[in-house]
């Protein structure tokens, strides 16, 4: 990437700054590594980058994307302002989405602004359940939005336009039927084609490991992500299909680098199932999109978000032979600040984590940015840290340069070495699950579990040791009563909502639903049965029972009856 002549000139600059370092230092050495275990050092020169060819670096909307995706981004097109919202009922949760929109949370749709929906479940809902199932008892509206219907669908939706209003139904194992119901008020309610929704749909409903929760056997997942993956790219050609799933692993406690070679593992073995299923790569690929996680390393967050572009690229281009730009283009939709970064004691310290956090993803030239509240460790945001959190995004988009440079680090010596270098982890961990027989090998051993466990442990003992600092809560601690109180949800907000879902029940035909159910149990017995040529067939299903009046937990019930349920992965 040099000349020589530079290379020389730097060798005896470099032997300067050597010999002032030392006389410093004193004969002590300096131990710094980033959380991923990459030793550094404290200064990095041409030197460093001299094997690099810039060339194959590429500038920013060229393969292989290091740079970024657009070869103008931000100052086109600003950053998604992502808000993860829903608590207690439907309608308190629109109250929440009329207060965001009100303070300007937008992305931008052509020359429109819109307001994203990244909806937030409570526990029922994400396991399939109904508020009115004894598992859900004490924990209904608590933690996200309580959603068993079609009319909760239609209170969140109302007045909004379906075709450019972003949503994120984020329901975990309830995947499958929430998107079911929303497809029935689309069609039912609205009266709109399904071809003009607009939607990021998590569809992770394989990745219940990281959540250290039980769900369905791992093979079935698969297949019902697969089932999702196909109809709606034959039914919704603008939404994004599938999240690559990165936050909830390095929230299990991941390192950077085990976040991303982990992500790719998954990616590699959904797309080899999709090929089995009959699914072409290139119709496949460009409805992923990525969640990525981003912690206070800000330098180390920026390195792996264009080592993940890069990967992601030459992946799909040399292993699935994918053509179209947006096959290969990793699609980072959704990176969010680090909620194990938070802390409950002194709060407000939180406005700072998550300002550079934010200001890590922007530097790393994501599409989109989750940026959370700072009482999150205490309990759901109020209105208030909900503001702070829309303002910090509107800051450092709008009062600042940082959107006007495309990639502006590029170049550095430290950020070019650490990407490659982050790379070159990534590549080798990657390698070792491809040897035990790829992602679902290594998920199914444990061996996933025990190595993200173990990086966990490692975190928190440094933590307990002081290594790694956490201000206000292993160094200068203050002992103090809390100033500020965590939000609740009202205690009588279960009951009311299993009183509105009693008198959803009393006014259906229960012959359509009994009869509703049954083609659910042979759809989905038809999937367990003859897969992959039974690919396709149990969301059409799920959506005419959704417009029968069936509720998400009976649709959701059915299928844990015929695959089963409650299977941990390792």
């Amino acid at each position: 990437m040099f000349s020589k002549e530079t290379l020389q000139k730097d060798k005896g600059l470099k032997e300067k700054w050597e010999k002032a370092s030392s006389d410093i230092l004193t004969g002590q050495k300096l131990n710094l590594r980033t959380s991923s275990g990459i030793e550094l050092k404290p200064l990095y020169t041409p030197e460093d980058l001299a094997e690099m060819d810039y060339y194959k670096l590429g500038v920013p909307g060229e393969y292989p994307y290091v740079r970024g995706n657009y070869s103008l981004q931000y100052q086109i097109n600003p950053f998604i302002q992502n808000q993860f919202f829903g608590f207690g009922t439907p309608s308190e949760t629109r109250g929440r989405r009329d207060w965001l929109a009100k303070l300007g949370c937008s992305y931008k749709v052509g020359t429109e602004e819109q307001l994203p929906l990244v909806i937030a479940m409570d526990l029922p809902t994400l396991k399939g359940l109904d508020p009115d199932e004894p598992e859900a008892r004490g924990r209904v509206g608590h933690g996200g939005v309580s959603i068993s219907t079609i009319d909760d669908i239609g209170v969140i939706m109302e007045g909004l336009p379906l075709d450019k209003t972003c949503v994120i139904w984020n329901a975990f194992d309830g995947t499958l039927p929430i998107h079911a119901l929303y497809f029935a008020y689309a069609l039912d309610i609205r009266r709109e084609p399904l071809e003009r929704l607009f939607m990021a749909i998590p569809n992770n409903i394989s990745n219940q490991w990281a959540h250290d929760w039980a769900g369905f056997p791992h093979k079935t997942a698969i297949k019902l992500e697969i089932e999702l993956i196909k109809f709606i790219i034959d039914n919704c050609p603008t939404s994004l299909h599938t999240v690559i799933e990165g936050y909830e692993t390095a929230e299990a406690g991941a390192t950077p680098v085990q976040e991303v070679a982990v992500m790719l593992a998954y990616a590699i073995y959904l797309m080899e199932e999709c090929i089995k299923a009959g699914l072409d790569p290139d119709a496949v690929a460009p409805g992923l999109w990525a969640h990525h996680h981003l912690s206070l390393n800000i330098f180390e967050e920026i390195a792996k978000l264009r080592a993940a572009r890069k990967l992601w690229a030459r992946i799909f281009k040399e292993r699935f032979g994918c053509n179209k730009p947006e096959s290969i283009k990793y699609k980072i939709i959704a990176a969010e600040t680090a909620g194990i970064e938070l802390t409950a004691l002194e709060p407000l310290n939180n406005i700072i984590r998550l300002t550079i956090m934010t200001l890590a993803g922007i530097l790393g030239g994501v599409e989109g940015i989750f940026t959370a509240a700072y009482d999150e460790a205490l309990g759901i945001p109020t209105e208030e840290s909900a503001q702070v959190a829309v303002r910090t995004q509107q800051i450092l988009a709008e009062e600042t340069d940082l959107c006007w440079v495309t990639d502006p680090l590029g170049g550095s010596y430290y950020i070019e070495w650490l990407t490659k270098r982050i790379e070159e982890e990534v590549v080798n961990l990657l390698g070792r699950i491809e040897e035990m027989g790829g992602f679902l090998r290594a998920c199914e051993s444990g061996w996933i579990r025990r190595e993200i466990a173990r990086s966990a442990n490692e975190r928190q003992e440094k933590i307990k040791q002081g290594e790694k600092v956490i201000i206000g809560v292993n160094k200068y601690r203050i002992e103090q009563r809390p100033k500020i109180k965590g939000f609740r949800v009202p205690l009588e907000v279960e009951e009311r909502i299993r009183e509105r879902l009693g008198r959803y029940k009393r006014d259906r035909d229960n012959s359509k639903i009994k009869s509703s159910l049954g083609q659910i149990k042979e759809a989905a017995e038809k999937i367990e049965k003859e897969w992959p040529e039974s690919c396709g067939s149990l969301m059409p299903v799920l959506i005419e029972a959704s417009r029968a009046g069936c509720t998400l937990g009976e649709m959701h019930g059915v299928l844990r009856e015929v695959f089963g349920y409650g299977f941990y992965s390792g």
